[in-house]
């Protein structure tokens, strides 16, 4: 038997960071998909194949013990702690015994801002839990499992992104639930993915686990400018208010500023690092009606994205000057499906 697990990329549109602090986010399911396949294998224990996705690659073996599920891999662990934690929380919750096969492919870059640790957590879960039996098909009791698996990883997780990868659609975090948005009309978004890990054999140890890292250092900054930062994080909730109104209205023009507010914001706490912040100015500049950084953000050597709202008939102009500057740049739609789980 073979279960195949496939699940949407993200873009928060409005409130990352600031959902932490329990104010409203805006996400929604983009069409980029990631799929975990999981298959029988003779013997005990996991074999693990990642592979097919932007920049990467890993062919590893995993142990069924869940005191040490790695063997000597040192840094490159650390750029699938979410399916070692997957597997981990399967073992400890469920008592799954492994004797199977993951195969991980992605059209999602890594660490990049577009939901790919909660891709894999979800897809990861979903086919286990399918795998070994253990699902009737309750997204819910899912998207929770997956979300405490990544609050285990990156400490003060929201649930925006395990939300998205479940349900797909729009979502809305208020007051720490999960509200679907089924009135939300599907959008055109033009993507800039900056990508500073080396290509090739031998930079796997290269990729870092950086959410956890931005969170904290959104942690201290509050705790420094702790009545500055409520400004600021009070004025990010407003704008995901005004940005539903706005989508549910189809107004693109004022989105778009809604965009460009919220982006001063996020690079106010400080999660924009120059080359980031360059290409929203140059995306303002080049057609685009707004434009922003997108999840958790960047280290100043790490990879990020920025989601660009193309004003009408610019796109073409828009993601030409967006190439140009070395970006991976996609043409993409909100409001994709969510989790599909298939067996074959």
């Amino acid at each position: 038997m073979k279960i195949i697990a496939s699940v949407p990329a993200k873009a928060i549109l409005f409130g990352e960071h600031f959902v932490v602090y329990g104010k409203r986010a805006l996400a929604t399911a983009l069409n980029l998909r990631l799929s975990v396949e999981v298959s029988g294998r003779a013997g005990e224990g996991y074999h693990l194949i990642v592979e097919d996705i932007p920049l990467f690659g890993l062919d590893m073996e995993l142990t069924s013990e869940y005191a040490q599920p790695f063997i000597n891999y040192d840094e490159a662990a650390r750029a699938i702690a979410y399916i070692r934690s997957a597997v981990q929380y399967m073992e400890r919750e469920y008592g799954i015994d492994g004797g199977v096969e993951l195969r991980v492919s992605s059209e999602i870059p890594l660490s990049a801002g577009l939901g790919s640790s909660a891709a894999t957590t979800v897809a990861t879960i979903a086919a286990l839990k399918r795998y070994f039996g253990l699902w009737n098909g309750d997204l819910d009791e899912l998207r929770r499992d997956a979300h405490k698996i990544e609050k285990a990883v990156q400490g003060n997780a929201s649930p925006t992104d395990t939300a998205i990868s479940t349900y797909g659609g729009y979502v809305l975090i208020e007051g720490g639930g999960v509200k679907r948005l089924r009135d939300l009309p599907e959008i055109e978004l033009v993507t800039g993915t900056i990508c500073t890990i080396p290509v090739g054999a031998g930079h796997e140890s290269e990729l870092r686990l950086k959410t956890r890292e931005l969170v904290e250092r959104v942690k201290t900054r509050k705790e420094a400018f702790s009545s500055v930062f409520e400004h600021i994080a009070s004025a990010a909730d407003e704008l995901t208010g005004e940005a539903v109104v706005a989508l549910r209205r189809h107004d693109l023009t004022r989105l778009g500023s809604l965009m460009n507010i919220n982006h001063g914001l996020l690079d106010s706490i400080g999660v924009v690092p120059r080359r980031l912040s360059e290409l929203v100015k140059l995306a303002q500049e080049s057609g685009a009606l707004g434009a922003k950084v997108t999840g958790a953000g960047a280290l100043p050597d790490g990879t990020g994205t920025v989601i660009a709202l193309p004003a009408a008939g610019h796109s073409d102009e828009l993601r030409i000057a967006m190439g140009l500057t070395g970006a991976i740049v996609r043409d993409l739609r909100t409001n994709a499906m969510g989790l599909v789980v298939e067996e074959e």
